[in-house]
């Protein structure tokens, strides 16, 4: 589920923001299953935990990257 939602182009995430995601509430909110990774992380043994959390680290940054500023003359 986080993979998928760091995927979501911008503009869906930030209607997801501003309107809410309806859809959350049969599938899951994203947000509250990375919160669920980092508990589950602590739970794991040390290397299980080591090897997720590597993969975890690839979408975290893809959900902490910047987003390119909109051209100013629509192209």
């Amino acid at each position: 589920m986080w993979k998928d939602y760091v995927r979501t182009p911008e503009r869906q995430l930030w209607h997801d923001y501003e309107w809410g995601n309806t859809h959350w509430y049969c599938c899951g909110n994203p947000l509250e299953a990375r919160a669920l990774l980092d508990t589950v992380m602590q739970a794991m043994s040390p290397r299980s935990a080591r090897e997720l959390r590597a993969i975890i680290r690839k979408y975290d940054a893809v959900w902490n990257t910047p987003a390119a500023p909109y051209a100013a003359d629509g192209g």
